[in-house]
């Protein structure tokens, strides 16, 4: 018997939920793709911008000095240097005077210019003058180490035999040096904050002595003020040095997590 040739025509595939679910996921998919480019495009583009503003006013200060770039940004009371690397910027101070005396963190999110930025500037804690016992200036942690982020670094103890000191410039004064005597791991809370001017013998050497006991590395800065701290009476020891605490976060470790370097120098 001849083979009968099947001639209705086939049916058309239904979709399945399967089918449906797995294209639906195709389309999520495209969507994130499309924001996430549109996004990392975003952020290269706030990158370029922030370095342009950084370099810009690097030349300016390299060209004119510090002195002559407070005449254009009012509000720069000095500038924070680490010879032999990009760490060079602006230090910035506000709630003492002006139109910003009301917020002392304008520059938490604003470049010099006054225009926000998710970098920042750094800037001066609103207790210190340049000439307080201990100068706490703050600077966002930015990834990749750039910014104040670079000060991570100092968490390695090759790169703090390294880098031995950073300069601080003021308005109206020489570039100074000063002698990197402590790095260290803490939180918002820490009493290190809580020193910038002290009035009394006592308080300022234990002050420096928490200092010098709670950093990660001993130098022989270090170990020159620890020494001077068990050798001199306290009225000579009193006010002998002064004081810059860089500090940065450590957002990766929990929002309160921050980290100090600070260096000093005699005055």
């Amino acid at each position: 018997m001849e083979e009968q040739l099947n001639t209705e025509p086939r049916k058309g595939r239904k979709a399945t939920p399967k089918r449906a679910i797995l294209f639906f996921l195709f389309l999520c998919l495209v969507v994130v793709a499309v924001l996430l480019g549109m996004r990392l495009k975003h952020i290269k583009e706030d990158d370029d911008k922030q370095d342009e503003i950084v370099h810009e006013i690097q030349d300016e200060k390299e060209k004119d000095g510090v002195k002559k770039l407070h005449k254009k940004y009012k509000d720069m009371i000095g500038w924070v240097k680490i010879d032999g690397t990009e760490f060079s910027y602006p230090v910035m101070q506000t709630g003492t005077k002006g139109h910003h005396k009301d917020d002392w963190m304008y520059y938490l999110y604003k470049d010099v210019k006054g225009n926000y930025s998710f970098y920042g500037t750094p800037f001066l804690d609103v207790r210190c003058t340049v000439d307080s016992d201990n100068l706490i200036i703050y600077g966002h942690n930015i990834n990749g180490r750039r910014y104040f982020g670079y000060l991570q670094n100092f968490r390695e103890e090759s790169f703090f035999r390294k880098h031995k000191s950073f300069s601080f410039t003021k308005v109206n004064d020489v570039e100074t040096n000063y002698q990197v005597v402590s790095v260290i791991e803490t939180t918002k809370y820490a009493s290190y904050y809580d020193f910038t001017d002290i009035g009394n013998e006592n308080d300022y050497k234990e002050a420096v002595s928490h200092i010098l006991s709670g950093s990660k590395f001993h130098n022989d800065m270090n170990e020159r003020l620890k020494k001077e701290l068990n050798e001199e009476t306290v009225e000579a020891f009193f006010h002998k040095y002064q004081f810059v605490s860089l500090s940065t976060c450590r957002t990766s470790e929990g929002h309160v997590k921050r980290l100090l370097v600070i260096g000093c120098k005699e005055r």
